[in-house]
This record gives C-alpha cells, structure tokens and sequence, in this order.
C-alpha cells in the first residue's frame, strides 16, 4: 500500500473515483445495450415483414389472371391474406388490411430501366402490398424494450413489396395434321357423336348445283338432255312436294347439293344405319341394278330402253363402266350414247358427244351436268373411293360401300381430300377438334389482348412439315386469323412434333425475341409424333424420340413448355414427357366433341392466365 507524503494511505480515494468512473460507465453500457437489443428487434421485425410483403406480393399477382377461376382481384387479395397469415412476424401472428394490398399496372421506365408502378384497378399486372407495425395499424406498433428506460415505448416499422406479372414470349405450335378431321369423319360414327352435317352445312351453298342460293339448275324446264327431278321414291326434291333439297323432313337448305344427291337424310347418330337411309343410294359394282324408281327416271330423262338396260347392267363393269354409270344414275352426268332413238338424238349436236353405241358407257361419252365443286379431285375420283373397302368409312361399317350422298361425299372430302391445296373451303367448316383448337387459341388471344400485358405470340404449325407462319407479334389478330384460315392437313398429313417444337425454337431465340421476356412453347396435339429427324414418316419410334430431343434443345434455351393433348389416341404419356422436359405442365381434352370443346376452352383461358410473376420492388 502507497503512502502519501505525509504518511496517510490512499487506497479508499482511489475506490471511489473508481465507483464513480463505473456508474457513469454502465449509464453508456445499459443505454448501448438498449440500442443493441432494439435495433435488433426492429431489423428482425423488418425482415420478418419484408419476407411477408414479398410472398403476398408474389402470390397475389400470380392470381391476376385467373379469370378461369373467378374475380381475379377478389383471388388476388384473398391470396395475399393467406401467405400473411401463414407467416409471424417476431413469432406473432399479423394482419394485412385491405387497404394496404394495392393493384396496378407496371410501367417500364426508360430513363431508371425499370418498372414504376401505376396504381389502377382497369385490368391490373401488379400488386403493392404493405405490412405494417405501426401506431393505428392492426398490427399495432412494434414494442421496444430497454428503450422504455429512455421513454421510448414502440416505433413503426413496415416493408413494402411490390409483384408484377411478367411478359412473354409465346410460340404456339400448332398440330396441322389430317387426322385433325377424325371427329368429323363416318370411320369414328360408332365411338362418338360425329359433326359431319355440321361440316357438309359449313360448305358454301353456292358449290352445289340446284338452283339453291347461289348453284346453277341442271334441271331447268326446256333444256333438252338434262334429266328431270328424281321420282316419289326421292323425297323432299322439287318434284315431289315442292319442297327445297336440304335435311330429310324439313325442307331446310342447309348445305350443297349435287346431281340426285340433293338432302341429307337420316341423323348420324352410333347406332346410326347406313343401310337404311333413303339419301345413300346402293349402286354395287359387278352387279346388275334392279331399282324401278331408277328405271322410271332414267325413262322421264329420255333415255329408250336399250340405253336403260346397258344402264343397269354390270355387263362392262371390267372394262372400266362402272364409275361412269355411277355418274349417270346419280344426275352428275348424262350418257351419249350413240345407240337409235337413244336420248342424245334430242340433244342438239354441238351438244352432244358421239357414243359408239354399244352398252358400254364411256368416259368420253358422258356430258357432265355438275361441275366438280373443288380444286382437286373429281366426281369418278369419289365414286370409285365410295367402292373401296378400305375406306375408313367402310371400315367402320361395310355398309357404306357402294353407297352414294351427301353423307359420304362429305365424308371423302374430309378423308382423301383434306388439304387446303385440295379443298380450301374445309378451311371455313368445323371440323374436329380442328375446329375446337382454333376456338381455344382464340380464347386465349383474347384473354392475353384484354389483359394488356405486353405478351408476343407467333404461330407454328406442323404436319409431315414444320413451318413459321406468324413472327412474334403483339397483333394477335393475325394470328387468330391465320389459324383459322387453315385447315386439318392443310399442307400434309403426318405428325411432325420434333420439327414443330424447332420452328418454336427457332423463333424463340430470333432476333424479335426480348430478353427481358419470359419464353414460353405451347405444344398442342391430336395424335402421336411419327416424323423422326432425318424426315421418314410413319416412324412411330424415331417420331417420338426427335420430339424429346428438341424439347431438351429448347429448355436448355431456358424455353417453358406446356403441352395440350385432345382426344383418346393421343399419346399422352409422350405429351407428360415433354411437359416434364420442359418445366410446364401437360394438359389432355377428350370425351364428346361438346365436352373438350369446353375442356379446351378453359386450358387455354388458363394458359393465357399463366403468367410468370417477379418482384420489381
């Protein structure tokens, strides 16, 4: 112990400066270890509600286009209240007011290079949401705990997140094959109910050849040659009640009529018989026809005896006459035959063509009366596929062979003469489900157009060949109407998924892509992929495998793919494959044509909802 100069110790005065020195000292220490603890109630706190802002935020855009599933904003801010009520702030339940969940539209601003937000409830793309401990919130202000010392109860804190749906890029890539017909055709009459009337009432009146609405009278009073209308076993023709050609019963004009295949006849229903139906006449091949209303026809047309018996008879069937008196015994085709006293005497001679007068009836003897109404193809060409037996139609039932009308000529159309090269007015009818993909994809444009969120389409198609048809665009009109301007085969028949998924590809990373956009593939199909890469068709092994391939191709471009399978013979497990390749999600339509018409409808009124979402704040 130090003594100090006059002998006393100094111990107890150098304590007390101590004491003094630590009650000031832990005056700091206790208010620094205020701080320290409430700063960091307050940062957790802010974390807590930022973390909560962000999720509500994020989830509640994601609903702004969910018009397939109510009022998109009443989805939106229901959304936002559950991810805010299952999550705590500092282990404490909280609440967001609705007041506080905002909707707008994301601006992008070209001097910042990033979006502002515009507050709007006119179709919004964004949501701001605010969370809040605040004085007058629901949530109240955030308690403070060693700054009560100083007289600092609480303080606000709060975090604001702000989402926005994001743009996109979308390739529609479009399965053109033939087999886009299938649900139309007689071949599938006993699986589903087929809309074949439908198509054959979507065909322009002004095809046929009856004098209804825009056709031309072959039958005109006075014009020698031309036969008259058909007799009583007929019903519904002009001859017979006066009532005009059309659905057998109601007098209706509905679709073209040709020759003496003038009405629709029975329904087709599955339990449908050809058989039985008085608008399909039976004119077998290498048989005699034994039919008196025929006879009684072929004599009101002028025709004398011999002329009616070579008519009837098979005798040169071999030789290539059958067709030919197919012809003549529907209306589409009047014999010259060159026998005596035969009707092409009465028929003025630069008319008339000159017959050999023997019982076989020519090709170069006939005079046509109805034109073939298409581009290709030819009334010999439908009568001979009407007698094949392998025919789809025949497949179906045996009873269509040999079996003339409205029905099957429809249906020949729509089975041999698909394409748009062939019969471009297909293009116009509702065939299915072409017809029912095309009212998809225009529900969805117009979902996206109403939306105003800035998305870009382009068109794809695919058959045997893959082509661009439409570039990204933000006019969805023209892609609207370029698909419906096209057809089932409108180019070839097969199925070519690989090449379709590179045109998307390829249009994807072109030059009118963004790259602020998000990518997007919508792959839609009614059958199996059967074109590999090296372009052989029919390759129901190789088909499959390119398709795998070039959607590995476009993930690896960061490109999302959703694909859209219709009907039972698509090859759904292939369509999951691609799906999963891509990072999207496989979306299959069957049943009637009723039902995934609706089915359609609603994948695509959700795939133009399905946005990609991002926090801009």
């Amino acid at each position: 112990m130090r003594m100090n100069v006059n002998g006393f110790r100094t111990t107890y005065r150098r304590r007390g400066a101590v004491a003094v020195q630590v009650a000031v000292a832990s005056t700091a220490i206790m208010g620094f270890a205020a701080l320290t603890i409430d700063v960091g109630v307050v940062y957790n706190a802010k974390t807590d509600l930022q973390r909560t802002a962000d999720a509500a935020a994020l989830a509640a855009s994601s609903k702004l286009a969910s018009f397939d599933e109510g009022d998109p904003m009443a989805l939106a801010r229901a959304e936002a209240h559950r991810i805010v009520q299952a999550n705590k702030v500092l282990q404490q339940s909280i609440a967001v007011s609705d007041a506080d969940i905002e909707f707008g539209r994301a601006v992008y601003n070209d001097n910042t290079g990033s979006y502002d937000f515009q507050p709007t409830t006119e179709f919004p793309d964004a949501v701001r949401v605010t969370m809040k401990k605040t004085a007058g919130s629901a949530n109240g202000a955030l308690p403070l705990y060693f700054a009560r010392i100083f007289g600092k109860q609480n303080t606000d804190v709060e975090a604001e997140a702000v989402a926005m749906m994001v743009p996109r890029d979308i390739a529609i890539v479009a399965d053109l094959s033939s087999s886009h017909t299938d649900d139309s055709e007689l071949k599938n009459f006993k699986k589903i109910d087929i809309n074949l009337f439908d198509v054959w009432e979507g065909l322009p009146i002004s095809r046929g050849s009856w004098g209804i609405g825009d056709g031309v009278n072959p039958y005109a009073d006075g014009d020698a040659g031309n036969p008259p209308p058909p007799p009583g076993y007929f019903p519904g023709g002009p001859g017979n009640g006066g009532t005009d050609p059309g659905v057998l019963g109601t007098g209706e004009v509905a679709g073209p009529t040709f020759g003496l295949m003038y009405y629709w006849g029975n329904s087709i229903t599955q339990t449908y018989q050809p058989s039985s139906d008085p608008a399909l006449r039976y004119y077998k091949k290498n048989s005699d026809w034994h039919n008196n209303d025929l006879e009684d026809w072929y004599v009101d047309a002028g025709y004398n005896d011999s002329e009616i018996d070579a008519l009837m008879s098979n005798d040169y069937d071999g030789n290539g006459a059958w067709e030919e008196r197919v012809a003549v015994a529907l209306g589409l085709a009047r014999w010259d035959s060159g026998k005596e006293g035969g009707l092409w005497e009465s028929i003025p001679e630069n008319q008339r063509k000159n017959g050999n007068g023997n019982g076989w009836v020519g090709g170069g003897e006939l005079t046509w009366l109805v034109d073939y109404p298409f581009e290709q193809g030819s009334w010999i060409d439908y009568i001979s596929f009407a007698g094949k037996k392998s025919s789809g139609a025949v497949k179906a039932d045996s009873d269509f062979r040999y079996r003339f009308g409205l029905k099957t000529f429809t249906n020949y159309l729509l089975e041999s003469r698909e394409s748009h090269a062939e019969t471009s007015d297909l293009a116009n009818v509702p065939t299915q489900p072409m017809q029912a993909v095309k009212d998809a994809v225009t529900h969805m444009a117009d979902l996206i157009e109403t939306l105003d969120t800035e998305d870009k389409l382009s068109l794809e198609i695919y058959g045997q060949t893959a082509r661009h048809e439409i570039d990204l665009t933000e006019d969805y009109e023209s892609v609207k109407n370029r698909l419906n301007e096209m057809q089932a085969g409108h180019y070839d028949a097969w199925t070519n998924m690989g090449g379709g998924i590179t045109r998307g590809i390829e249009e994807l990373t072109s030059s009118r892509a963004r790259p602020t956009a998000r990518k997007v593939m919508i792959v839609l199909t009614d059958g199996k992929a059967n074109v590999a890469a090296n372009g052989s068709t029919g390759d129901y092994t190789n088909g499959p495998i390119y398709a795998r391939q070039m959607a590995e191709a476009a993930a690896a471009q960061g490109i999302r793919i959703f694909a859209v399978s219709v009907g039972s013979d698509s090859d759904s497990s292939l369509m999951d494959q691609i799906a999963e390749i891509g990072r999207g999600e496989h979306f299959h339509a069957e049943g009637s044509i009723d039902a995934y018409s609706v089915q359609l409808e609603n994948i695509f009124k959700k795939l133009g909802g399905t946005r990609p979402v991002e926090l801009i704040k």
